[in-house]
């Protein structure tokens, strides 16, 4: 199921801030009033990203709800089926993360939260219900992509089914945005016109327009930008009907910047005045226009000549990316650390581990140089393991341990071999199995301080020692011996100054017999093994 991937991903990616060599799939869905948009991508190298595959469903969710305030039970179930439609087709590309963002008419619903519970309890996807100003902000990082805003301001409008986001932006930062509520389907619905319109009714859209967009758009020239730029699908079927009429004069790509076609407030307006004298069924004929389009395409052309109109704007850069392109920028910059640690760690048990290592800041260097003196000590001990009930595997334990031994400073110093423990029992340590989880959480717990418990306890202790008690009795053994390697290594690696390069040991019948080879005077080291080795002795 759809939705057991992207439980898994959230797993992989913790929600908070890589180049691949895993390759990370991402699939975005933008749950529109008009139509629902599927884009499958394959991030690559430096957190760009490569389109696999897109897919539109015209679903209209936005029909007689954004008059009425309710989704209508036949669309809210085509609605359903639509979704259930893009996400089989999403998961042939096995994607790692499936985010749903849905806007206006979802958000504006009263069976809004519904529609959102039915998609998850139905389709197995979880979707987020966005306002106008974050719907806005995700537009402009799709549209960044795309656009050449370096040391260039541009205005950008998109319109939708349900409203007009108007962004005010260049390629740091958004200066301003704005949400009307001027989309194609709430505007056409409201206007309820006869086929074709009559002059008094066209009047009333403009006007109606107008006064909606005249106090936005004389704030946004007041702050200046260096260019225009439009996006949505009504935006596009606009450049390409101009583009059918016209012979490709207008609409034609801009060559210079390669930013995609044009459209022009001239053509527009002289397609509206094309446009308004004809039926529904006529314009549903034109070359250029998807016929589903038809009933909405007069007032979009309406909306957006106005807004470039006042915005003193002669012309508009057609943009592809928008919405759900932005969803899939803004989830590679939220979820960059996690992305970059499965480039760095294939490993899915390795990268749990360090992900908490470096969600809690440890010290690197002592928790690297520790590991390996432990696992040194562990390769050189092996005649011992038989009788300790040790594994091959437990080797790769111990190092995660011992990278993991101090993480609890992130909490505290003051018992931070306590608090190292909790966060690895706490934390979604995945590929690990309870009792690996357990036994690293002990070895943790055990580095330093007391010694992991004997089999008799008093009912004070039983507590204090309650997770290690809860261990299997073999289990409670290989925690024991691999403690004991792991208390030594700390011990030396005292002074976090790495002194000790290397650690020679040779096990006789009664004794082990360490050699150490260091860079400095190891004073501390040697004091700290002493005191530490009587769990290994």
């Amino acid at each position: 199921m759809v939705g057991d991937r992207i439980s898994a991903a959230s797993r992989l990616f913790p929600s908070r801030g890589v180049t691949l060599l895993v390759a990370v799939r991402i699939a975005a869905l933008d749950v529109g009033s008009n139509s629902f948009h599927l884009i499958v991508v394959q991030v690559t190298t430096g957190g760009h990203f490569e389109v696999l595959d897109r897919a539109k469903e015209m679903v209209r969710l936005g029909e007689s709800s954004l008059r009425t305030g309710i989704i209508p039970p036949e669309v809210f179930r085509r609605g359903l089926d639509a979704l259930a439609s893009l996400c089989r087709l999403a998961e042939r590309h096995q994607p790692d993360a499936l985010i749903a963002v849905a806007t206006s008419a979802v958000r504006e619903a009263q069976n809004g939260g519904e529609f959102v519970r039915a998609a998850r309890d139905e389709v197995g996807v979880e979707i987020q219900v966005v306002r106008g100003q974050e719907e806005a902000r995700l537009i402009y990082l799709g549209a960044r992509g795309t656009l050449n805003l370096a040391g260039r301001r541009a205005v950008l409008l998109d319109l939708g089914g349900g409203s007009l986001e108007i962004i005010l932006a260049d390629s740091r930062e958004c200066y301003f945005t704005d949400s009307a509520k001027l989309g194609v389907i709430r505007l056409t619905e409201e206007w309820g016109a006869s086929d074709p319109p009559t002059t008094r009714q066209l009047v009333a859209l403009r006007t109606r327009v107008r006064g909606a967009l005249e106090p936005v758009m004389a704030r946004v020239r007041a702050m200046g930008f260096d260019f225009a730029a439009v996006s949505s699908g009504t935006a596009q079927a606009l450049a390409s009907m101009i583009q059918q009429d016209r012979g490709g004069k207008n609409g034609e790509r801009d060559d210079a910047r390669d930013e995609g076609p044009t459209l022009t407030v001239d053509a527009l307006a002289d397609l509206e005045q094309k446009l308004a004298g004809l039926t529904l069924n006529q314009r549903a004929r034109l070359p250029g226009l998807d016929a589903r389009r038809a009933d909405t395409i007069l007032a979009g052309a309406v909306v957006l000549r106005t807004a470039l109109e006042l915005g003193g704007a002669r012309s508009a850069i057609v943009c592809e990316s928008a919405l759900r392109e932005g969803i899939v920028a803004d989830y590679i910059a939220t979820h960059r650390p996690g992305m970059l640690l499965v480039e760095e760690f294939p490993d899915l048990r390795r990268r749990s581990v360090m992900e908490l290592c470096r969600r809690c800041h440890y010290d690197e260097g002592h928790a690297q140089h520790v590991a390996r003196l432990a696992l040194s000590l562990f390769d050189q001990t092996r005649e011992l393991h038989k009788d300790h009930s040790i594994r091959e595997s437990d080797g790769e334990l111990l190092e995660f341990a011992a990278l993991l031994h101090d993480v609890g400073f992130y909490i505290s110093p003051s018992k931070h071999h306590r608090h190292s423990q909790y966060l690895i029992q706490t934390h979604d340590m995945v590929g690990f199995s309870r009792t690996d989880v357990g036994m690293m959480a002990c070895i943790a717990r055990y580095h330093r301080k007391a010694e992991p418990p004997g089999e008799s306890l008093s009912r004070t202790a039983e507590e204090r020692h309650k997770p290690f008690r809860e261990l299997a009795r073999r289990a409670r053994r290989r925690v024991r011996y691999l403690t004991a390697l792991l208390r030594l290594a700390d011990a030396l690696d005292r002074t976090h100054g790495r002194l000790v390069r290397a650690v020679r040991c040779q096990v006789g019948r009664k004794t082990i017999e360490l050699r150490i080879e260091v860079d400095g005077d190891p004073e501390l080291e040697l004091w700290a093994a002493r005191r530490k080795g009587d769990l290994l002795e």
